[in-house]
């Protein structure tokens, strides 16, 4: 007699930000017979829907940000498996969502082949990160190791902008000029390979560069001082 063995179906739950997405996600995974579509809602009803410890979550959005790093941490204490969908920005949060446990990250220019590639991967345990990512973390981490030190001017002027002073306040303290201190601010945010004034203060906290004030400061700090993703 002939056995049929039965293969029994991934569960998938999709949060959405977008109905569009929402939608093309849900028809994507349910034309699969070893995946199956457990809940589909939009991320605001993120607090009330994930209860449960489903096995894999697709997180679609737009970019990283501190909504998509509060949402990774809350799935991630629900012991789940978290895919993000978004686009590519190369700002501090990618490492920061990494620092959360984040297990893979897809872009929406990236074809269903590489979405499927990264379910069965975080659910065989591993990470799985597209292309374009991959370089992003990979020019990262070069960064990190090639990291040119500050000056101990631009250090205290450094430590100053982390204790959130202006440039008038900073140019009184350390008796230089504020055109003085702006030119310190963007050489630091050169060296630092930031674009704003947050991502100066967050990289710097999480990176143990400075002395710690005693005070707290961005998400993901290296000290464990960081509680809001609205910090800094």
């Amino acid at each position: 007699m002939e056995q049929t063995t039965l293969i029994m179906a991934l569960n998938v739950s999709i949060i959405y930000t977008h109905q569009m997405w929402g939608d093309a996600l849900y028809a994507l995974i349910n034309a699969k017979k070893d995946l199956r579509v457990s809940k589909v809602f939009h991320h605001s009803k993120i607090n009330t829907w994930v209860n449960s410890h489903d096995s894999i979550y697709l997180l679609e959005g737009t970019y990283p940000d501190a909504k998509t790093l509060c949402s990774v941490r809350l799935l991630k204490n629900k012991e789940g498996k978290v895919i993000l969908l978004g686009y590519l920005i190369d700002n501090e949060f990618v490492e920061l969502l990494l620092s959360e446990g984040l297990d893979a990250f897809v872009l929406k220019t990236c074809c269903k082949d590489s979405l499927f590639e990264a379910i069965n991967k975080v659910n065989n345990g591993f990470k799985y990160f597209c292309g374009p990512i991959t370089e992003l973390l990979t020019k990262k981490l070069h960064q990190k190791n090639t990291k040119p030190l500050l000056t101990e001017r631009e250090k205290d002027v450094l430590v100053e902008l982390v204790c959130m002073k202006r440039s008038k306040e900073i140019a009184e303290k350390l008796n230089i000029s504020e055109a003085t201190v702006r030119t310190h601010r963007k050489n630091i945010m050169y060296k630092f390979g930031t674009k704003n004034y947050i991502g100066l203060i967050r990289y710097a906290c999480r990176e143990g560069i400075l002395d710690s004030p005693g005070e707290k400061f961005c998400v993901g700090c290296k000290r464990m001082k960081c509680e809001s993703a609205l910090i800094g």
